[in-house]
């Protein structure tokens, strides 16, 4: 504890430096605004699944490994995009994406079959596991590359320790919510009715869960409009970043349809991990060193 003040003030002093950079101050009120919306849902997934919707824990596992396989394999393509166009590019992309298939959990309570409940799961669970590799890979990168030579380490606790504020004051108020939204439910049902009965069309019920993730995609929304100030060198329009997208995705297809790339599609994800292991934990020593100077 008699070390505590001492290291706190130092915090504060590495900070004072990136607060006073106009552009980096615009990077820290998306990745506040970007953490709190995406936490505010995400750490009740697991609940939803098992209590709303009813799936057994094996599944639900299941359902995050397939997340975490798609996060290992956009991971190279993402980063090969972002090299060769800028990260708020890949931002543009990769962040709508991620906000949409938060919101798009509440779509999963509306589908009736089981099969086909399960099916858009795990396509779901997919999409969002690409997408989060492209966000988390070019938020790291934007602030790196923001930051100017040799302050690198006070850039990295600016956006360290508002990461994670936001991303533990999000969980907490909606815990507060929970039973709030346990005992509300929405429904809106458009009824055609002719001499031959009554029709129902497109029946809409929402509750407990499905609120959460409904207004996290709109507290994300504002989370991307706080990244349109952001200025970065080399980016591109939203559009023609889909378009890459779409051809580094086809190129990957195709470049796994071999033996020799089913060989190297076995032997990608654990090299891509182990080496963003080993950056991650270069980039922390580096930080604890330079904090401690």
């Amino acid at each position: 504890m008699a070390h505590a003040g001492p290291r706190t003030t130092r915090l504060w002093e590495l900070m004072r430096e990136p607060a006073s950079d106009p552009n980096f101050r615009k990077l820290l009120g998306f990745l506040a605004s970007w953490q709190f919306a995406v936490n505010l849902a995400t750490p009740f997934f697991t609940v939803y699944l098992v209590r709303q919707l009813g799936y057994s824990m094996p599944v639900v596992m299941a359902l995050a490994i397939a997340s975490q396989l798609a996060n290992a394999f956009a991971l190279r393509s993402w980063g090969v995009l972002s090299d060769r166009f800028s990260n708020k590019s890949v931002l543009l992309v990769a962040a709508p994406a991620y906000i949409a298939c938060i919101a798009a959990m509440a779509v999963a309570s509306q589908i009736d079959h089981d099969g086909a409940q399960l099916v858009f799961l795990i396509g779901l669970h997919l999409l969002m596991g690409s997408s989060v590799a492209g966000v988390t890979l070019a938020t790291t990168n934007i602030g790196l590359k923001l930051s100017p030579r040799g302050m690198a380490s006070s850039y990295i606790a600016s956006t360290a320790v508002v990461t994670a504020l936001a991303a533990g004051a999000a969980p907490v108020i909606g815990g507060l919510f929970a039973d709030f939204f346990a005992n509300r439910r929405f429904e809106l049902v458009i009824r055609w009715t002719n001499p031959e009965g009554v029709f129902a069309f497109l029946p809409l019920k929402l509750g407990n869960w499905d609120f959460y993730f409904l207004i996290s995609g709109v507290l994300g929304l504002y989370a991307l409009h706080r990244l349109g100030p952001i200025s970065e060198a080399g980016e591109i329009a939203q559009r023609d970043m889909v378009r890459h997208v779409l051809v580094q995705a086809r190129s990957s297809v195709h470049a796994f349809s071999t033996v020799t790339g089913f060989r190297a599609l076995t032997e990608m994800p654990g090299s891509i991990v182990r080496e963003f292991r080993v950056r991650r934990r270069f980039a922390r020593r580096h930080a604890l060193r330079m904090f401690d100077e």
